[in-house]
């Protein structure tokens, strides 16, 4: 039987036969095909198996350029500079474009690697490629069986009636070269009398391309070799590093660093600190106990992992010996072990470095993935040891939720290196804990200016933060994100980023699979039942939230920040019962300032504009007292609820209680509701001048400044069309589309305004009890009446009395509604007046 084996370069191995087609020179190709792809260049189009790829003309223009340049590395620089000549723009934007190309290439079942990134440096595009601008022009070559004979034959190949434009004529001949291994047949001319210098040739040439043939095998098994894996990729528990420096920090510090280096890996993942602790405690540990090796292999069990890592390290004199081992959680058997001498303490981090890198390879890593994703701890010859003990105890101390100290260690750490990447992010990471923005955004701008030294996750996390906290871009934040997650999918910290990010966009339901996703990976983390828990509320999955509460206090994560969501939904789905449970918990835990935030937000959804102040002012104590910074920012929130009930008088006093913060759009929303208009666009247009590209300033804030202002000089048509920049994040909160209907409604568009009021009310957060519900109803039942639809805005009206059942009897919106309906029931039947309430 003939087998043949299909190599890259359009080869073909045989029993009979080798063909080998030269590659053409790299040129400009009307078309190309690779895998199963054909790219037809001048109809701006890929195809998979013909059925279109879809692709914008950017990511369609990168893909062309690698391939015209597939011979060697293209550099990062030259793709920006030609991509988008004569153009400042970030190297964000390139890195989204090979992502968009290698998603496009994974949904049909390709190898990511066809782009491959040069780390630091670049793109290469590595994919057989298959030129499709005409049939191969061959000269064929045939050996014989016999060695005292060898044939030569030229074969002319014949071309269709109607050749591609630019391809060989008819009776062109080489370029495909055929050595055959059986005898001569008809059509051969056989060289027995042929010159002696023309046998050589023919001997030379044969071997040749023998050898380019063996060349270009080996090669693809050298490629297959780097990208071979021991399997499914695996997750690790890390245990702290026993022995003795000498100095207990620097143990703390070694483990602290082995972590680090793995966190690189696509491959191998650690289990976090946070869970392992978690999981202790639910075996009745000590957390802070040393772990034995059966204590190490259940909890590796208890988290579903693979393999515990357990290490030693050896002082002798300034020499240290660094082992670690993998072993089994299921029976304890060795799975790789590495070993390396430093000869002073300063040489540790690079050996931490060849340790990890040893472990990974032998846990099954490719050899590709690890020279792809294997960045040192220090960048040159910068390695501190100070800098890295610094940096494990500032961990511990923001685990700790003690965000001050960690920040003094971190100075240091950086001060010690000052091109610690990893230290200026975390750096950035606490001061946006303790609510420092300025110094938040210092530390990201430089954490951001030396990414390329930081490890591929830090660097993607660096760069996810930067257009978060820095430019406060969404869209390219959301973008790096969602990059973040494709390359490192179990990463539960990029999935809460993710999350995070869509939140604020107001992609409710994408924000909710990724709050999904990070909860998976981090089912021990409260604040990730908290996040879930809103985000399936705003999609109107209230019974799923529930859910993700309840389940949250059965794993013992009970407290004042889950009872918050609890309370809420036990409110919404109307369980009388659950409501008064929640609501006991609340008079046992007299300090819980969550759960009376909450119970604000519900006093004023229901119209109770008293029970409303009450409550403000204690929330207020509890946290001035507690030390929250967030106690302003909380005045100023109800103060604008306030008046969005109806309470203009009482909201605008209590907002000028407090200072305005200039970086806070509460406080040009909270100015312009006062009629503060001067003010609030003095501070508008400094934070656009500062943030050029923020979302929220130019598609939230900006258009709401100006719909406030055009609604008070009653031009209704002129807020119509500034709220129309809104429209792609008005997922954030109803205010926007009510907003909108309300405009409607005062420009006398009332087809429009129905609508819009309907898209509220039926919408997912229809049986929620914000505050936009019952005012949505209002604004429906007014639109219906002003169409002299008597019915259906009596029963308009009647949801919104439903809604505030409870409300305050001189609520302001109560009793325009009440007058409203009395003049509407002079226009319908005796028998229906009854429905007012």
């Amino acid at each position: 039987m003939s087998r043949a084996i299909r190599l890259g370069l359009n080869c073909t191995l045989n029993k009979e036969s080798i063909t080998l087609n030269f590659p053409m020179s790299l040129k400009r190709m009307d078309s190309a095909r690779f895998h199963d792809f054909s790219i037809d260049r001048l109809g701006c189009v890929v195809l998979w198996q013909n059925e279109p790829v879809p692709l914008n003309r950017k990511t369609f223009d990168l893909l062309l350029y690698l391939i015209d340049h597939r011979d060697r590395l293209v550099t990062k620089e030259e793709l920006l500079e030609k991509l988008w000549p004569d153009q400042f723009v970030e190297e964000s934007n390139l890195t989204q474009h090979v992502f968009l190309l290698r998603k496009a290439f994974s949904a049909h079942g390709a190898d990511q690697t066809i782009v491959q990134t040069v780390p630091r440096r670049g793109y290469r595009f590595t994919a057989p490629l298959i030129e499709g601008d005409a049939p191969a022009e061959r000269m064929v070559l045939s050996a014989t069986e016999s060695i005292t004979r060898i044939t030569v034959e030229e074969e002319e190949d014949s071309v269709a009636a109607s050749p591609i434009a630019g391809s060989p004529s008819a009776g062109s001949t080489v370029g495909e070269v055929t050595v055959l291994t059986k005898q001569p047949g008809v059509g051969q001319r056989v060289l027995e009398g042929a010159p002696r210098k023309s046998r050589h040739l023919a001997w030379a040439l044969s071997g040749s391309l023998v050898m380019l043939v063996l060349l270009v095998a080996g090669w693809f098994g050298w490629q297959r070799w780097l990208d071979k894996t021991g399997g499914s990729p695996v997750d690790v528990v890390l245990t702290p590093t026993s022995g003795n420096t000498g100095d207990p920090v620097l143990d703390q510090a070694l483990t602290t660093a082995l972590r680090m280096d793995l966190a690189q890996s696509p491959f191998v993942s650690v289990v976090s600190g946070a869970r392992v602790r978690a999981t202790l405690t639910e075996m009745k540990q000590n957390p802070d106990a040393a772990m034995t090796p059966a204590i190490a292999r259940d909890v590796c069990e208890r988290t579903n992992s693979q393999a515990v890592l357990q290490g030693n390290v050896a002082r002798v004199g300034q020499h240290f010996l660094l082992t670690e081992e993998a072993t089994s959680c299921v029976n304890g058997a060795t799975l790789a072990d590495a070993k390396y001498e430093a000869s002073n303490a300063e040489d540790l981090p690079r050996e931490i470095d060849n340790l990890a890198e040893s472990l990974r390879r032998k846990l099954g890593e490719s050899r590709r993935s690890i020279a792809r994703f294997d960045v040192p701890l220090f960048a040159g010859d910068t390695a501190s040891i100070e800098a890295l003990k610094d940096y494990s105890q500032a961990t511990v101390q923001a685990g700790q939720g003690k965000y001050l100290d960690a920040i003094a260690l971190l100075k240091k750490a950086v001060a010690a290196d000052p091109n610690f990447a990893e230290g200026y992010y975390d750096l950035a990471a606490n001061y946006r804990s303790t609510m420092d923005s300025v110094s938040e955004r210092e530390a990201i701008l430089k954490a951001y200016s030396l990414r390329d030294y930081a490890s591929e996750p830090s660097r993607l996390a660096t760069i996810a933060l930067y257009h978060s906290a820095a430019t406060q871009d969404l869209y390219e934040a959301e973008r790096n994100y969602r990059n973040w997650t494709e390359v490192y999918p179990r990463s539960a910290q990029a999935w809460n980023g993710l999350s995070v990010v869509e939140r604020d966009l107001g992609h409710n339901a994408d924000a909710a699979i990724a709050s999904q996703r990070a909860l998976d990976l981090r089912p021990t983390i409260l604040g990730l039942y908290v996040n879930l828990a809103h985000d399936q509320k705003e999609t109107g999955d209230l019974k799923g939230a529930l859910a993700t509460c309840e389940l949250a206090v059965a794993k013992g994560l009970d407290g004042d920040y889950i009872r918050q969501p609890y309370l809420r939904l036990a409110h919404d789905l109307h369980d009388a019962g659950l409501l008064q449970k929640q609501r006991d918990w609340e008079t046992g835990h007299p300090d819980a300032v969550f759960v009376r935030a909450e119970e604000v937000e519900i006093a004023l959804d229901e119209g109770r504009i008293s029970d409303a102040h009450h409550l403000i002012a204690q929330v207020v104590d509890l946290m001035r007292r507690g030390g929250m910074g967030a106690a302003d920012d909380f005045v100023r929130s109800e103060a604008i609820n306030l008046i969005e009930a109806g309470d203009l008088a009482e909201g605008a006093s209590l907002f000028r209680s407090v200072p305005i913060d200039p970086k806070d759009g509460l406080s040009v929303e909270g100015l312009a509701r006062v009629g503060d208009f001067t003010q609030a666009k003095s501070i508008l247009h400094a934070a656009q001048a500062e943030f050029p590209q923020g979302t929220l300033w130019n598609d939230e804030r900006g258009p709401l400044l100006e719909t406030f202002l055009a609604m008070a000089t009653h031009r209704p048509k002129d807020a119509i069309a500034a709220l129309e920049r809104s429209r792609p994040i008005e997922g954030r909160s109803l205010f926007l589309p009510m907003s909108r209907a309300d405009a409607y409604l005062a420009d006398g568009d009332l087809d429009l305004a129905e609508r819009e009021y309907r898209r509220i009310v039926e919408g997912p957060l229809h049986a929620a009890a914000v505050i936009e519900i019952p005012l949505s109803w209002l604004g429906l039942g007014r639109t219906l009446a002003a169409e002299g639809k008597a019915g259906p805005a009596m029963e308009a009206y009647q949801h919104f009395f439903s809604l505030w059942s409870h409300a305050d009897a001189n609520a302001k919106f109560l009793v325009e509604a009440r007058n409203e309906v009395k003049a509407l029931q002079g226009t319908r039947p005796p028998e229906q007046a009854a429905l007012a309430p």
